[in-house]
Protein backbone atom coordinates (compact mmCIF):
# COMPACT_ATOMS: atom_id res chain seq x y z
CA UNK A 1 0.00 0.00 0.00
CA UNK A 2 2.62 2.76 -1.35
CA UNK A 3 1.94 6.56 -0.63
CA UNK A 4 0.75 8.93 -3.39
CA UNK A 5 3.52 9.78 -5.69
CA UNK A 6 7.16 9.05 -4.18
CA UNK A 7 6.79 5.86 -1.85
CA UNK A 8 8.01 6.46 1.44
CA UNK A 9 9.87 4.38 3.86
CA UNK A 10 7.13 3.60 5.77
CA UNK A 11 5.52 1.99 2.21
CA UNK A 12 8.62 -0.65 2.39
CA UNK A 13 10.03 -0.79 6.22
CA UNK A 14 9.38 -4.26 7.97
CA UNK A 15 7.58 -3.76 11.26
CA UNK A 16 7.96 -5.88 13.73
CA UNK A 17 8.64 -3.38 16.75
CA UNK A 18 8.09 -0.15 17.18
CA UNK A 19 12.00 0.54 16.60
CA UNK A 20 11.47 -0.24 12.91
CA UNK A 21 8.78 2.45 12.25
CA UNK A 22 11.00 5.21 10.20
CA UNK A 23 8.19 7.71 10.81
CA UNK A 24 5.83 9.40 13.64
CA UNK A 25 4.08 11.12 10.82
CA UNK A 26 0.62 9.81 12.00
CA UNK A 27 -0.98 10.83 8.60
CA UNK A 28 1.62 7.89 7.16
CA UNK A 29 1.11 5.88 9.89
CA UNK A 30 -2.57 5.62 10.44
CA UNK A 31 -3.47 4.15 7.07
CA UNK A 32 -0.43 1.48 7.13
CA UNK A 33 -2.08 0.70 10.84
CA UNK A 34 -5.15 0.48 9.36
CA UNK A 35 -4.33 -1.86 5.99
CA UNK A 36 -2.37 -4.19 8.82
CA UNK A 37 -5.53 -4.29 10.91
CA UNK A 38 -8.03 -5.05 8.06
CA UNK A 39 -5.92 -7.84 7.03
CA UNK A 40 -5.87 -9.39 10.12
CA UNK A 41 -9.37 -8.16 11.14
CA UNK A 42 -11.30 -8.12 7.38
CA UNK A 43 -13.60 -10.31 5.81
CA UNK A 44 -10.71 -11.93 4.14
CA UNK A 45 -7.83 -12.69 6.57
CA UNK A 46 -6.91 -15.94 5.05
CA UNK A 47 -3.74 -13.83 3.73
CA UNK A 48 -2.93 -12.28 6.76
CA UNK A 49 -0.17 -13.56 8.95
CA UNK A 50 2.00 -12.52 12.20
CA UNK A 51 3.93 -10.28 10.27
CA UNK A 52 0.82 -8.44 10.18
CA UNK A 53 -0.36 -8.68 13.65
CA UNK A 54 3.08 -7.18 14.77
CA UNK A 55 2.98 -4.62 12.28
CA UNK A 56 -0.29 -3.59 13.55
CA UNK A 57 0.19 -3.56 17.31
CA UNK A 58 4.06 -1.73 16.86
CA UNK A 59 2.25 1.41 14.81
CA UNK A 60 -0.73 1.25 17.40
CA UNK A 61 1.97 1.44 19.82
CA UNK A 62 4.02 4.21 17.92
CA UNK A 63 0.52 6.18 17.62
CA UNK A 64 -0.60 6.10 21.20
CA UNK A 65 3.23 7.70 21.84
CA UNK A 66 3.03 10.49 19.45
CA UNK A 67 -0.86 11.07 20.37
CA UNK A 68 0.36 11.64 24.29
CA UNK A 69 3.26 13.67 23.93
CA UNK A 70 1.08 16.05 21.50
CA UNK A 71 -1.99 15.76 24.53
CA UNK A 72 0.77 16.84 26.79
CA UNK A 73 2.16 19.61 24.56
CA UNK A 74 -1.91 20.97 24.23
CA UNK A 75 -2.40 20.98 27.67
CA UNK A 76 0.90 23.13 28.22
CA UNK A 77 -0.17 25.33 25.29
CA UNK A 78 -3.91 25.20 27.10
CA UNK A 79 -2.61 26.48 30.35
CA UNK A 80 0.17 29.14 28.72
CA UNK A 81 -2.66 30.78 26.89
CA UNK A 82 -5.27 30.45 29.99
CA UNK A 83 -6.95 27.45 30.05
CA UNK A 84 -8.21 25.74 33.66
CA UNK A 85 -7.56 22.61 34.84
CA UNK A 86 -11.55 22.00 34.55
CA UNK A 87 -11.45 23.18 30.70
CA UNK A 88 -8.25 20.93 29.82
CA UNK A 89 -9.84 17.68 31.50
CA UNK A 90 -13.36 18.35 30.19
CA UNK A 91 -11.95 18.57 26.52
CA UNK A 92 -9.81 15.51 27.14
CA UNK A 93 -13.34 13.91 28.53
CA UNK A 94 -11.43 13.10 32.14
CA UNK A 95 -13.17 13.37 35.57
CA UNK A 96 -10.04 13.19 37.86
CA UNK A 97 -8.15 16.51 37.49
CA UNK A 98 -5.61 15.32 39.79
CA UNK A 99 -4.27 12.00 37.16
CA UNK A 100 -4.68 14.83 34.66
CA UNK A 101 -2.17 17.29 36.43
CA UNK A 102 -0.44 14.24 37.55
CA UNK A 103 0.65 12.79 33.81
CA UNK A 104 1.36 16.30 32.56
CA UNK A 105 3.96 17.04 35.55
CA UNK A 106 5.51 13.51 34.91
CA UNK A 107 5.80 14.60 31.34
CA UNK A 108 6.94 17.89 32.33
CA UNK A 109 9.59 16.73 34.42
CA UNK A 110 11.06 15.15 31.07
CA UNK A 111 11.17 18.52 29.24
CA UNK A 112 14.36 20.47 29.03
CA UNK A 113 15.25 22.66 32.15
CA UNK A 114 13.74 26.23 30.88
CA UNK A 115 10.58 24.35 29.40
CA UNK A 116 10.38 21.82 32.06
CA UNK A 117 10.04 25.36 34.58
CA UNK A 118 7.77 26.90 32.70
CA UNK A 119 5.46 23.97 32.62
CA UNK A 120 5.78 22.90 36.21
CA UNK A 121 5.22 26.77 37.18
CA UNK A 122 2.35 26.55 34.68
CA UNK A 123 0.71 23.90 36.59
CA UNK A 124 -0.40 26.28 39.16
CA UNK A 125 -1.79 29.02 37.13
CA UNK A 126 -4.20 26.78 35.90
CA UNK A 127 -6.51 27.50 39.22
CA UNK A 128 -7.37 23.79 40.30
CA UNK A 129 -4.89 22.11 41.63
Amino acid sequence: MPSEGKPQPIDTAVITTPNDVPTTDLWQLAPRREHHTARVLGQDASDADATDVLAALALGTVIRRVLDDQEQRLLFEGLRHGATWEQLAGALGATDLAQVQAAFMAWAEQLPDDEATEALRLVGSGKAK
